[in-house]
């Protein structure tokens, strides 16, 4: 691979520690996320990458990502907000031939992204059907399922979005609705939102504008610590006046949150104490919005 651009044409791909597959699984590319390459292994079979989003470097399999021109590349990242986030648990594309005949065809979850959007309307009074398109490196694509809509957003909507992972399972450097980690999960919940993380959580607390316990509402973001150390994130949920954190531990799970941190009711103590509070809502530019 001689480009120093790719993208990734697969729903979610593991992202290494080192080029093994039997490394740590340290964070994930989803479908339409592009890259840059910084390095080739020895055996020519891994690629040392930089993610565009939030500039993460890890080890691909480099059969499990597409080299893309350097102009593309530009165009997709000065143009954030052409491109849409698949809200479906399951959604498909297919690659379109020059006469517009389905090609291949890939199965996409939430989270995956739709590089230059686009919707060709269907005129018919009765019963009219959209049809969805989407562009990488000068191929078209048709897409079949729903994207976020990000028109006139609430806080109320920011907690639905966040409260549809509940439940689904912890996952070391998973960054999706099959399997997330704490800041994973944060990342994933605000990039439908169009607001981008960084993928740790002690990245994530450099982050927004500090706030204090008794300022929280819903949407702001919560860390926690370990001898001074941010170890643990999550989203605040403030309902009925009583503050609870969504957060990764064991699955996404909703627990009570005071100053001190995150309390477990069914064993009685803290599981994690706290660090610092942050409002993003508002704070962070959305690159849904032209800049």
């Amino acid at each position: 691979m001689t480009k120093k651009f790719a993208i990734c044409l697969l729903d979610i791909v593991p992202l290494r520690a080192e080029a093994s597959d039997r490394a740590e699984q340290v964070s994930q590319l989803r479908f339409g996320e592009v890259c840059s390459i910084l390095a080739i292994s020895e055996n020519q079979k891994w690629l040392k990458i930089k993610t565009f989003f939030d500039d993460y470097e890890a080890w691909v399999d480099a059969l499990q990502i597409v080299p893309v021109c350097e102009d593309y590349y530009k165009k997709y990242t000065k143009n954030l907000n052409l491109h849409r986030v698949v809200s479906n648990i399951h959604a498909v594309c297919f690659a379109l031939d020059e006469k517009r005949n389905f090609q291949n065809g890939t199965f996409l979850s939430k989270g995956a992204v739709l590089p230059f959007f686009e919707i060709k309307r269907d005129k018919k009074n009765y019963k009219p059907r959209d049809t969805y398109f989407f562009e990488i490196d000068a191929k078209k694509y048709r897409f079949r399922g729903d994207v976020f809509k990000n028109e006139n957003i609430s806080i109320q909507e920011l907690i639905v979005r966040a409260l549809a992972y509940r439940n689904i399972p912890y996952l070391w450097g998973g960054r999706s609705f099959w399997g997330a980690d704490c800041s994973g999960f944060v990342q994933e919940v605000f990039k439908s939102l169009g607001l981008i993380l960084p993928r740790d959580a002690y990245q994530q607390a450099e982050k927004g504008r500090q706030i204090s316990f008794e300022e929280l509402q819903s949407g702001d973001i919560a860390f926690f610590q370990r001898e001074g150390r941010v170890i643990h994130v999550g989203i605040v949920w403030v309902k009925n006046k009583q503050t609870r954190i969504i957060h990764a531990r064991g699955c996404i799970r909703v627990d009570t949150l005071d100053s001190q941190g995150i309390w477990d009711e069914k064993t009685q103590t803290y599981s994690h104490y706290s660090h610092s509070f942050k409002r993003i809502w508002g704070v962070l530019p959305n690159f849904f919005e032209k800049i």
